[in-house]
């Protein structure tokens, strides 16, 4: 199973390299493989068994990914809990899944003192007792598992209902991880800043990445002044991140005083990254960047566009393609039936190859509905270039019909984040008796900003049909963990 292999690899290449860092320990290659093979010796003598499903609630630590090894070598599946859910969220997923046990940090766990009744086994990562788990059963036997055998339950980011749990193998994670190394060409030199959740689809960029014997640097949760002092430490030469943390981590205080000269490339997804953000970047950072496209159900990270693909940082009216597929899977744009476009043309972008999940976990019908003639459907639109290369538009579900023509949120969104007072927006339609639907803008700006000033500079840059009817002002435009708005809060 190419989990344990990946382990095992890296003890015997590199066994004294540090493969996993926190803020409380860390931890060498041969440690974590021999810590990992202990503890599922331990889990299996406390009844957990192959196909058992294990909620895990919990900040990043490096315990997290111990439980998620360790699960793997028994065929149990690894069920990360976003921590920030509330109590009946929590339990609706527990219940959903028939979770045997839960695991997490005692200070999440004590604010869920009532789980559902498939709960049999209920552990603090940060009490004793879980530490003591690897002196149970030194030579328990463990079963064979297959690359097939499914290894987790993500789940999606639910930026529009309830979330969906992604049913994975190993071997979606060895295709997305294979076909990205020869992409991106890692040197085994790498220290990763770890700035995402390990508890939904976006672990795999750091699982990729482990596969090529890097040292990944885990935070229990984002802030500018963790991330520059966890670059600055650890003298980290890779960041992965979303883009809106790259601009709070750029305007935090002392970030010009935190030596950052280690570091060779910067990871970004989950969102458009603004011009204006990357342009500071690159100025003041003077590393690459590397953007990653990804999706929970197909796997993780599967196209990417590297460093010397990027525009030039000073070109404003550059728009930044989401890149090539990696080599393994296949991607397009492809109308209603899947008959696949012609280039430059929208459509909704599709996937298939070895990296795409299971299916959804205990629901046929979300499994059928994504399926498009065996291809999975992102619900983003948008088009391949004469290069190969992909380019978002907007998401499906987002898109804007006004008097029978396409209107794509997100270029209205790019021309508002070109104005100087502009520091976030997000666009959704609303209704209109005489066109149906028409954009409505939600800003976030300087004070004193005028919405008659943003719309002026607008229709400066979209034709007619494209202009916000009108902006709103907010405080904070609302983003889930993975720094994709949520719009639907902005409807209701």
């Amino acid at each position: 199973m190419w989990l344990t292999q990946l382990l095992e690899r890296n003890r015997q290449c590199r066994p004294d390299r540090t493969a996993l860092v926190d803020e409380q320990r860390r931890v060498t290659w041969a440690e974590f493989h021999d810590r990992t093979l202990e503890l599922a010796r331990g889990l299996a003598e406390l009844g957990i068994e192959r196909g058992d499903r294990v909620a895990v609630l919990s900040k990043d630590r490096i315990e997290v990914l111990e439980s998620y090894f360790a699960l793997a070598r028994l065929g149990a599946l690894f069920v990360p809990l976003n921590h920030s859910l509330t109590v009946p969220e929590v339990a609706g997923i527990v219940e959903r899944v028939g979770a045997v046990a839960v695991f997490g940090e005692s200070e999440l766990l004590d604010r869920h003192p009532e789980l559902p009744a498939s709960v049999r086994i209920r552990m603090a990562l940060d009490k004793p007792a879980f530490e003591a788990l690897g002196t149970l059963a030194a030579d328990r036997d463990l079963p064979t598992v297959a690359d097939t055998d499914p290894v987790a339950i993500l789940h999606t980011s639910a930026t529009t209902g309830q979330a969906k749990g992604v049913t994975v193998d190993s071997g979606s994670f060895r295709a997305i991880a294979l076909g990205w190394l020869v992409m991106a060409r890692p040197t085994d030199d790498i220290v990763m800043v770890n700035c995402c959740p390990l508890y939904h689809g976006s672990m795999v960029v750091s699982l990729t990445y482990m596969a090529a014997g890097a040292t990944i640097v885990l935070m229990p949760g984002f802030t500018p002044q963790r991330a520059l002092a966890a670059v600055e430490k650890e003298r980290a030469t890779h960041m992965w991140m979303v883009p809106q943390m790259l601009r709070f981590m750029l305007q935090a205080k002392g970030a010009d005083r935190t030596d950052l000269s280690t570091l060779r490339e910067i990871l970004y997804g989950a969102a458009p990254m603004p011009l204006d953000v990357y342009a500071d970047a690159v100025r003041r950072l003077g590393c690459g960047f590397r953007q990653v496209y990804g999706m929970t159900e197909v796997g993780g990270p599967f196209v990417t566009l590297g460093p010397d693909e990027h525009p030039a940082p000073g070109d404003v009216s550059a728009r930044i393609p989401c890149g090539r597929v990696v080599p393994g899977m296949s991607a397009r744009a492809a109308d209603d039936s899947g008959t696949e476009l012609p280039c430059g043309e929208i459509g909704e972008i599709v996937v298939r190859g070895p990296g795409v999940m299971q299916g959804y976990w205990n629901d046929p019908e979300a499994t059928r509905e994504i399926d498009l003639g065996g291809w999975i459907r992102t619900g983003d639109l948008g088009f391949v270039d004469e290069e190969g290369r992909i380019h978002l538009v907007d998401r499906t579900k987002d898109l804007i019909i006004r008097a029978g023509q396409n209107v794509y949120p997100s270029e209205i969104e790019r021309a508002l984040m070109t104005h100087p007072a502009v520091r976030d927006a997000a666009v959704v339609g609303t209704p209109d008796e005489d066109y149906g639907e028409v954009p409505l803008a939600y800003v976030v700006a300087e004070p004193d900003t005028r919405a008659a000033d943003l719309l002026g500079h607008v229709a400066q840059r979209l034709a007619p049909y494209k202009r916000p009817r009108r902006v709103e002002f907010i405080e904070q435009v609302p983003r889930n963990p993975a720094g994709k708005i949520i719009k639907k809060s902005l409807r209701a």
